[in-house]
């Protein structure tokens, strides 16, 4: 075994993770005695270890969502680790079952700290990955914490690894968080915080409660995450836990107000990002968020379109000439410095309306090339019927089980934009006007006119050039909006009204 895992095709991810996968879906199926099946799954592990780093960096140098090749191997990962995760569990359960007074104890909470240890891995996987974790995950943790337990084995760790009650609460924790919304560089943050911060939370068991609480209930009874509901002992059965958080969201808290100090002093666009990050955590950990509005079902096709440039290349009449420059072309003027030249975009995507709210859409399809992440932006159109488009950011992301597809849910947050390109007046002679689009002021909203803008342009009051189809004013912005970690949404005035 140990010859044959040498030499695998590290190189070639397709063709290793597969021979990987069907090796260890063998070793479940062949009958074998727990200790031996025990050991060949640690010489899995070490294969592992050389061979999913470079797994993992294909999947996350392009956005897991948008590119095709990295969902299938997003796929492949996740079925890997669940195929290690099962298999821990059954050699756990074979183990379990044999009563002698021979059998030693250690065999047995290594491999219940290894069963944890990969579940965490699966679940941490799948939240890199926007994957659903498998049916059945949330009951099998819970069915390793009990017996965990029972025998007094919570405490217990493997090296310089969490106790097997740390880890459970760091899988509990990434399961009540919505990590389908956040960005890849939000996620690393998210991620690291949990990790370090879960043992501060504390599982009480319902019984001990002497008044109804309002929490998060782990039963391990049921295949979920922790719920967020009023805890009644006396309507609970034995195997029930209130998950306080009291002293993880202590922490967060904590952080927060650093970050609030630290602000004062520095202007930082990465301060802005960990703290909405943050209050976003505090939140959700406090009292998850609700539906705030009826959904409708749908089944209408709509076209997408991401990114900035490709929305303000489609919103200028499929060119990246604007009239102007044609105007100055024809008079024979120098026509102003123009952004860098692009390539054509990619023709939009094809995406099904699964359901609507007053406040967004519930989007299905693939990105055949478009870059679909949380907090981008992205254009929906009636195919023919561009008036009619609406400009919306993506809220959260999560790919289908079958790792084509992905759904999406987005905000809308105006019409079909007017494409500007804006500039700093105070900025380096290299510098180059940068794509931005405009959204209309809506009076009746009381809703100024809006400017969205990639990367990090805001500063208050900071003054721009914005080039438009009428020509070029200055402007000076007025209020940051909304932020997400790719675009920027501001307010902005005319300089002449300062």
């Amino acid at each position: 075994m140990a010859r044959w895992l040498d030499a695998l095709p590290y190189s070639n991810l397709e063709e290793c993770g597969r021979q990987l996968l069907d090796g260890l879906r063998l070793l479940g199926h062949t009958p074998m005695d727990a200790s031996a099946r025990h050991k060949l799954l640690k010489l899995y592990l070490g294969a592992l270890d050389r061979y999913f780093p470079a797994l993992e960096t294909e999947i996350l140098q392009d956005d897991v969502a948008s590119s095709a090749r990295s969902r299938q191997l997003a796929m492949v990962a996740v079925a890997l680790f669940a195929s290690v995760f099962s298999t821990f569990k059954q050699t756990l359960a074979e183990r379990l079952s044999k009563r002698s007074l021979l059998d030693r104890e250690q065999p047995k909470i290594e491999l219940l700290l290894y069963s944890m240890m990969s579940a965490r891995q699966l679940a941490n996987l799948s939240m890199r990955c926007y994957c659903p974790l498998p049916q059945g995950f949330w009951h099998d943790c819970h069915q390793l914490f009990r017996p965990a337990v029972e025998r007094g084995w919570h405490e217990r760790q493997l090296d310089n690894d969490d106790s097997l009650r740390v880890i459970y609460q760091q899988i509990l924790l990434l399961g009540i968080t919505s990590t389908n919304s956040l960005s890849q560089q939000e996620m690393t943050v998210a991620r690291q915080l949990i990790m370090d911060w879960a043992v501060h939370a504390q599982l009480q068991p319902v019984e001990t409660l002497d008044t109804t609480r309002l929490g998060y209930l782990v039963d391990t009874s049921r295949d979920e995450p922790p719920r967020f509901l009023p805890i009644n002992a006396s309507q609970l059965g034995a195997g029930c836990y209130w998950f306080n958080l009291e002293g993880a969201l202590a922490l967060v808290k904590r952080r927060i107000e650093q970050l609030l100090t630290a602000q004062n002093s520095n202007a930082a666009a990465q301060l802005y990002d960990e703290l909405a990050l943050l209050r976003g955590l505090a939140e959700e950990w406090q009292q998850p968020k609700r539906l705030r509005h009826q959904r409708m079902s749908m089944r209408e096709v709509l076209e997408l379109t991401a990114t900035v440039p490709n929305i303000w290349y489609l919103a200028n009449g499929h060119s990246w000439i604007t009239a102007a420059e044609g105007n100055n072309k024809e008079e024979g003027d120098e026509p102003p410095p123009a952004p860098v030249a692009l390539r054509t975009p990619p023709p939009p995507s094809l995406f099904l309306v699964v359901n609507q709210s007053a406040q967004g859409l519930r989007l299905r399809g693939q990105p055949r090339g478009q870059l679909l992440r949380a907090g981008e932006v992205i254009l929906l159109s009636p195919p023919g019927k561009p008036a009619a488009s609406q400009l919306c950011l993506i809220r959260w992301v999560s790919l289908l089980p079958d790792g084509m597809e992905v759904e999406c849910g987005v905000e809308v947050i105006g019409k079909l934009p007017e494409p500007v390109r804006i500039l700093p007046t105070i900025t380096h002679p290299e510098d180059q006007y940068q794509y931005a689009l405009c959204l209309q002021a809506i009076s009746p909203l009381h809703r100024p006119p809006m400017l969205l803008t990639q990367g990090r342009q805001f500063s208050r009051l900071r003054e721009l050039r914005l080039q438009d189809r009428n020509g070029e004013i200055l402007i000076r912005c007025t209020r940051l909006d909304t932020q997400t970690p790719h675009v920027q949404l501001m307010e902005y005035r005319d300089s002449d009204n300062f």
